[in-house]
């Protein structure tokens, strides 16, 4: 017995020794081979340098706004990346993904804001924080913040836009005497202090003369000019900006209209019955471009569309004729970013008036 004991006593010390021996083994044979290529990737990650917020924020600005940092943006590139990068911003903020507080897509409706919108002055309810401190909680006050962020944001877009103008060769060329904003403004007094006559040109003879000869009489060439100008150099960015100008006009009585720049619904009802309705009105248009007259088209059909349900369809425009030619044309036309926006828009408003029979 005692033999037997202590031969397994040595069995087990030589098993030990061959263990300790196989780990100093691996450990040497581990150490001592060439990285695989998935260790010399983990090895090699390296940390990025740190960033001020400022310089981060900046940057993810320019990726946003222009795909990489150092870019030259046009208008429209420019209002793309932002309304790209406002999107994404607004879909990761909590609680405010239904605000108003970003561009409509070009070419999706828009609607005219004929109520005003004004702050809530009455008492706003409040709750405290476990500092002491307290906090708005109101619906409304977040609205009209809201609102107030939409109204700022298309109002620095329409100046922006202008002073990109400013540095423009033919812009400079027109030699205007002043910035192309003032001369915007003075178009747009000049065209709200006495709007075309959008229908009844077969009663009476004489509104068809006066629609003929309307914007010969109601601009001078400088201001003519400067618009075939814009229309003729600026096509590629022609549809985001016509979208930008129909939100600003879109705006009414939502928005504070500075310098009552901005025309009322009933101008802007009678230039679109006018460019739709009249021989005066759809001759200029046959002047223009074919892209310039379905988009010019296109949104005189919306507004005649919210006069009608508005109920300030005054001179009874029957529009519905004009929304099935635009359907086709836009349809036929290949030069169109935005045309699955259009003919939605188009497919709606016709679906509207046909519910109507």
């Amino acid at each position: 017995m005692g033999n037997k004991g202590g031969g397994l006593a040595w069995l087990w010390i030589v098993l030990a020794i061959g263990a300790a021996a196989a780990a100093v083994w691996y450990g040497w044979y581990r150490y001592s081979q060439p990285e695989t290529a998935e260790e010399q990737v983990t090895v090699e990650v390296s940390v990025p340098e740190k960033t001020s917020p400022g310089e981060t924020e900046k940057n993810d600005l320019l990726k946003d706004a222009g795909g990489k940092a150092g870019n030259v943006l046009s208008p429209g590139e420019k209002l793309q990346g932002e309304k790209e990068a406002a999107e994404r911003k607004a879909d990761s903020s909590s609680g405010e993904k239904d605000a108003p507080s970003r561009l409509k897509p070009t070419g999706e409706m828009v609607t005219y804001q004929f109520k005003s919108h004004e702050p809530k002055t009455e008492a706003v309810k409040t709750k405290t924080l476990p500092e002491g401190s307290p906090e708005k909680t109101s619906p409304e006050m977040a609205a009209d913040d809201r609102q107030a962020r939409y109204c700022h944001m298309i109002e620095q877009y329409v100046q922006d836009y202008f002073q990109y103008l400013d540095t423009k060769k033919y812009i400079q060329n027109l030699k205007l005497g002043q910035s192309s904003y003032a001369r915007f403004k003075q178009v747009m007094e000049r065209l709200a202090a006495k709007p075309p006559i959008p229908a009844g040109e077969g009663v009476d003879p004489a509104i068809m003369v006066k629609n003929i000869y309307f914007f010969c009489r109601a601009l001078d060439r400088k201001n003519l000019n400067l618009v075939k100008e814009v229309v003729v150099h600026d096509r590629d960015t022609l549809e985001d900006n016509m979208g930008l100008f129909y939100q600003w006009l879109m705006l009414g009585k939502g928005c504070p209209n500075r310098e009552n720049l901005r025309p009322s619904f009933d101008v802007l009802y009678r230039y679109a019955g006018f460019f739709l309705n009249t021989t005066g009105g759809r001759a200029y248009m046959f002047r223009r471009g074919l892209k310039v007259r379905l988009l010019v088209s296109y949104y005189a059909v919306q507004i005649i569309y919210q006069a009608d349900k508005a109920g300030r369809n005054n001179y009874g425009i029957n529009v519905l004729p004009y929304v099935k030619m635009l359907m086709e044309e836009m349809g036929n036309y290949s030069d169109l970013i935005y045309k699955e926006n259009y003919l939605k828009t188009l497919n709606m408003i016709s679906a509207y008036y046909s519910g109507r029979r």
